[in-house]
């Protein structure tokens, strides 16, 4: 008994040794990182957090500054809480800048970081992100994103007329419009709602996300990664089913790929691959397979998770704002025909339409903390060290929502966004929805072409309103947003169809 219990506390005085010389070199790595709050042993700032990020990450800035060091678990994280200072990191010094967190969340779900959103800063991913902004580019431009997302559209359309006059949520209809676009983006193939195969996609794509998006334990303790968690076991097995739907699409596509008819994002990228290849591309017998099929899991990943958020913000915003949505109604009547929907090319003459886009991307931010960077070497940021491997957070929201950028941030006014002849004004750099510098999301470009033809094709055909009898809707952010997103809280709207 007294040799077990000997062995016992030598175990506890040894692990109680090794945490205080750990937080006390942590400690000392601080003296030259920026400054920040006092952190505890192993839980380190955990306490400061209760409700959203990036809210926190405002107040601390008021004491410590622009640019801050905070200990998440065991990681150290450095804050970056000014549109200065997210340039001079993300655009001046992009390189640096430009890694990727490591998490075990995030290598399950990448397939060990082979998509373009994890994947690490190499000369694999260049390549990669370079055919895929290729691939958006040449599919975002040409006549069959309208296809797929007007033949969508055409569905969701006829479901909103069955409901017409009735307080609905919309965010289920607008999680199938979005996965089905999203589907023929990727697979060039548009489901019918009823096909039990797209019924079984977004039921996984729903579970996959809420459960994903949570994260586990082990992403800011390392060390607990190769302990069995309930939560790892599900992700797990969820993911293996979602992830053999996309093989089997990318398995036809390279057996059917026709240089001469490319049906969507993936021939356009098979094509860019194949392109390299007889070029000769040094860095191309990297990209695998693999890399392919998480490059297609990006689109679909993004747009569950940022679009159909975005255009639940956007229905409600339009709703809460009558006169916005009445502008857009007959700019869209001055330009459109009836007999037919919106399409690209009346884009340059809805300007209002474009401006509207703009502020519902400012005002309902769905990421306001942009994916966390890591830093790629031994760098500095105003004068203070920032270790290489160090998790760097740009906490956009106090950009975007900025009262000395903006004016008046807290109201949804599209008309900031035009000049004086109504023609819309350059794109103002503190607008960052889509992030900054080399880690900038390459998918915006069709993120918003998708957000034209679906806001456009909507706001043709119904006017939406707030149920009657109700107050003024609540257009603050659902605290249930893991703490990391501003999703629009639970609304219902009434649609009525225009004459």
């Amino acid at each position: 008994m007294a040799s077990w219990t000997m062995w016992l506390m030598t175990v506890l005085v040894s692990l109680t040794t090794l945490v205080l010389v750990s937080w006390v070199l942590d400690i000392i790595k601080r003296w030259r990182m920026p400054p920040g709050p006092f952190f505890w042993p192993i839980i380190g700032n955990l306490f400061l957090f209760g409700g959203q990020f990036y809210l926190t990450f405002i107040e601390l800035g008021k004491k410590y500054g622009d640019v801050f060091s905070l200990k998440l678990g065991m990681r150290d994280v450095v804050v970056l809480n000014s549109l200065e200072v997210i340039r001079e990191a993300l655009v001046k010094k992009g390189a640096d800048f430009a890694g990727r967190t490591q998490t075990v969340t995030g290598d399950l779900m990448s397939e060990g970081r082979k998509n373009i959103a994890q994947g690490d800063f190499t000369p694999t991913w260049k390549l990669q992100r370079k055919l895929f902004t290729g691939a958006i580019r040449a599919y975002a431009t040409g006549h069959a994103l309208e296809d797929h997302v007007q033949g969508a559209l055409n569905d969701i359309i006829a479901e909103f007329s069955s409901l017409e006059g009735k307080p609905v949520d919309v965010e289920g209809h607008i999680f199938k419009l979005v996965c089905n676009v999203s589907c023929s983006a990727s697979f060039g193939y548009r489901y019918k709602m009823e096909d039990p195969d797209f019924q079984n996609l977004l039921k996984i794509s729903q579970d996959f996300l809420e459960i994903g998006s949570q994260g586990m334990l082990a992403d800011i303790y390392p060390s607990l990664s190769f302990i069995p968690t309930p939560t790892k076991t599900t992700l797990t097995k969820m993911f293996g089913t979602f992830l053999e739907y996309f093989k089997r699409q990318l398995d036809q596509h390279l057996q059917t790929f026709d240089p001469e008819n490319l049906r969507d994002i993936t021939d356009h990228f098979i094509k860019l691959q194949k392109e390299a290849e007889e070029g000769g591309d040094k860095d191309i017998s990297s990209l695998t397979d693999t890399h392919i099929r998480q490059t297609v899991v990006d689109i679909l990943a993004g747009a569950i998770d940022t679009l159909v958020q975005t255009m639940r913000w956007s229905l409600l915003l339009l709703a809460a704002h009558p006169e916005v949505q009445e502008k857009l109604a007959a700019e869209l009547d001055s330009i459109v025909e009836q007999h037919r929907q919106p399409a690209l090319s009346d884009r340059t003459a809805l300007p209002y339409m474009d401006a509207t886009i703009n502020e519902i991307l400012r005002f309902g931010i769905v990421a306001p903390i942009a994916v966390p960077h890591t830093t790629t070497v031994d760098t500095s940021l105003r004068g203070y060290k920032i270790p290489k491997g160090t998790w760097v957070m740009p906490n956009l929201w106090n950009v975007v929502r900025n009262p000395v950028i903006w004016g008046d941030p807290e109201v949804f006014r599209p008309e900031r966004f035009l000049d004086d002849d109504g023609k819309v004004l350059p794109k103002p750099s503190a607008l960052l929805p889509f992030s900054a510098g080399r880690r900038a999301c390459p998918g915006e470009p069709m993120a918003r072409a998708d957000m034209f033809l679906m806001l456009g094709g909507l706001v043709q055909k119904f006017k939406f309103s707030l149920p009657e009898g109700e107050g003024p809707p609540d257009l603050t952010p659902d605290p249930k947003g893991a703490g990391l997103f501003s999703l629009a809280s639970p609304y219902k709207v009434v649609m009525t169809r225009r004459k």
